[in-house]
């Protein structure tokens, strides 16, 4: 995992690869300190984490006992969607 200064796309990448992994804990070591790294360098990446924990701490809150399936992808492809227009 390679990350350096802030570009679009490859951050883009990053978040939408490798964010999930990072927030549950499932994430090897030396990749989290790598990811911390471009956090210290990328203010716009910190942004975005902050909303995406924000989001998920408003997910919880709701307390659904399931996600349907299809409102998980539905999600998934506008995040995607989002990222590509930028």
């Amino acid at each position: 995992m390679k990350h350096g200064k802030h570009d679009e796309i490859s951050c883009r990448r990053l978040i939408l690869e490798y964010l999930a992994d990072y927030e549950d804990g499932s994430m090897p070591a030396p990749d989290r300190v790598q990811l911390e790294r471009h956090f210290e360098e990328c203010p716009p990446c910190v942004v975005f984490l902050k909303s995406y924990r924000a989001t998920g701490r408003t997910l919880k809150m709701l307390k659904p006992r399931e996600i349907p399936r299809n409102l998980a992808e539905a999600v998934m492809q506008f995040v995607r969607a989002r990222c590509n227009k930028k």
